[in-house]
């Protein structure tokens, strides 16, 4: 999870990512989350009554979180974070985003995450699309070049642009709604439906035989 490679000394100056010592660390980072901690991880949150919110990188992660569904280790709606940040996970490519779009159930509500610069552009086009965005925090610290933003600033911003494309922000309510807080399924054929996946292909033990007359 190398959340250096997209940035340039520009993006880092006067922060700690200007530090040799911190840029390397960043550069360095792994995400230590092999499938049996994912499968366990959702186990207990599915048990504690906690949605899960999936931050993918890639269409090859977006397949994966599928085989999870069909084999009923995750039985509850699809929320996704498309994470364009580069350095092992997608670049901040319209091309990019557009198959990840594509891929995604028709029912998952899929949100895109960019990187300082690349943040604008990203969740203009989401918007635009019908999706969500995510915004301020650590993802970004530029407005045009030279101007800082705040995380607050950067919500504004955001809101300010959905509303030029007559997209009005949810409310508290609604977003809840929107992510269906609360709601689970009660097996892998449910939660399919549910999201809009195809079903599950039938085992050819299962598969009804058709015998040709001679």
């Amino acid at each position: 999870m190398n959340v250096c490679e997209l940035l340039t000394p520009d993006d880092v100056a006067g922060t700690s990512l200007a530090l040799p010592a911190y840029a390397n660390a960043f550069r360095e980072m792994w995400f230590e989350s092999g499938p049996a901690f994912v499968e366990e991880h959702l186990k207990r949150l599915q048990a504690a009554g906690i949605q899960p919110h999936f931050m993918l990188g890639d269409v090859g992660q977006l397949e994966s979180v599928e085989r999870l569904v069909r084999r009923g280790v995750h039985r509850g709606p699809l929320v996704l974070n498309w994470v364009a940040i580069g350095g092992g996970a997608d670049g901040p490519s319209p091309y990019n985003l557009m198959e990840f779009v594509r891929r995604t159930p028709d029912h998952a509500v899929l949100t895109v995450e960019g990187l300082m610069r690349n943040v604008t552009p990203l969740t203009t086009m989401a918007i635009a699309m019908g999706l969500h965005v995510r915004v301020g925090i650590e993802d970004n610290l530029w407005g045009r070049k030279g101007e800082r933003l705040s995380s607050v600033q950067q919500v504004e911003k955001a809101v300010r642009i959905s509303r030029e494309l007559y997209r009005e922000v949810a409310t508290s309510d609604q977003a809840r709604r929107i992510y269906r807080i609360g709601e689970t399924y009660r097996d892998a054929d449910e939660t399919l439906a549910a999201l809009g996946w195809p079903p599950n292909r039938a085992r050819r033990s299962d598969a009804p035989s058709v015998r040709k007359a001679a």
